[in-house]
């Protein structure tokens, strides 16, 4: 499957959702017609880990769920920690995904960066440095997995002798989506390795510029034509056709947050509005040469509307 031209993705958490709504969401998703339903690699809810409820499913049985109910919308993690599987077992969990997808899948991986998570689940929450190395090695090791029935790789953190994947995946390989914007080091990992860099949340024109530029130096740096890699990043749309529609959606999403309006305000990202509004921020984007939007709806029957009324327009 292409990745040409600019992709719209669908992401939800999978916190507090059984796997009806999951399955529910993500085919509404493929019926709107989005390019890609993501989901987050948590064991714990992430804001509230020790609360009651509210816990997610495992990510990657999710997406292999999904992957055998939909036929057409790619599928991945937004993105996967690594440390939470070995590499070996995560190329090998991934390959059957992308099997089951028939080549649908999307390889979404990152450092992880949940503490609680990482000490409850794995015993340990290693430095920034390794979860760095870690996350290369484990590209490195997944990416020949993925081409090769069999690999050998000797790292600082993992070794592997003679490692067998087979059946090998549809893809060969599936595309790599590196996620975080660390500009020292993530990027520096991105420009590598990555078919997909998606290195920002919900950014202001300024911090993308910023996320952009330190990729390009990295690219520069390694000899990487910068332009091989699509550069993706999370929006967050509030729509409605009036102001006072937007203005309610607003109010009603602060008071969810405790914030004041004003403090909510500050946090919003550029795309909200009307229609109309949000392709010129959409827009403003891709000339920047972003062309992977992973949408997160604060409301459900935004899906419909952003959908019809503005992906349709910026394709």
């Amino acid at each position: 499957m292409s990745l040409k031209g600019v992709i719209f993705g669908f992401h939800i958490s999978p916190e507090g959702r059984d796997f009806k709504e999951m399955k529910s969401v993500c085919l509404e998703a493929e019926g709107l017609g989005f390019d890609l339903f993501t989901i987050t690699d948590h064991f714990m809810n992430m804001i509230q880990p020790d609360g009651p409820s509210q816990h997610p499913l495992e990510c990657w049985s999710t997406l292999a769920g999904l992957a055998a109910v939909t036929s057409k919308i790619r599928l991945g993690p937004l993105v996967s920690c690594y440390y939470y599987r070995q590499p070996t077992v995560l190329a090998k969990i991934a390959t059957t995904v992308d099997i089951i997808s028939n080549g649908r899948l999307i390889f979404g991986i990152g450092a992880g960066w949940h503490q609680k998570e990482f000490e409850g689940f794995m015993g340990r929450f290693p430095s920034v440095r390794e979860r760095m190395t870690g996350l290369e090695e484990t590209i490195q090791i997944c990416r020949s997995m993925f081409r090769n029935e069999r690999t050998s790789f000797r790292g600082r953190l993992y070794h592997v002798e003679n490692v067998l994947n087979s059946p090998l995946p549809v893809q060969r390989p599936p595309p790599i989506m590196v996620g975080g914007g660390g500009e020292k080091k993530t990027l520096r990992i991105a420009a590598k390795y990555a078919d997909i860099s998606h290195c920002a949340f919900n950014p202001s024109e300024e911090v993308l510029d910023q996320k952009l530029s330190a990729l390009k130096k990295h690219c520069d740096a390694v000899n990487r034509d910068f332009d091989e890699i699509k550069k993706g990043i999370s929006v967050v749309p509030i729509l409605g056709f009036t102001e006072e529609e937007i203005e309610a959606k607003i109010r009603q999403r602060a008071q969810q947050l405790g914030a004041t309006l004003d403090e909510y305000k500050k946090r919003l990202g550029p795309v909200k509005g009307t229609p109309e509004q949000c392709i010129e921020a959409m827009k403003k984007y891709i000339d920047k040469g972003v062309s992977l939007f992973t949408i997160v709806f604060l409301y459900p029957e935004d899906a419909k509307l952003f959908a019809e009324e503005v992906v349709q327009k910026l394709r």
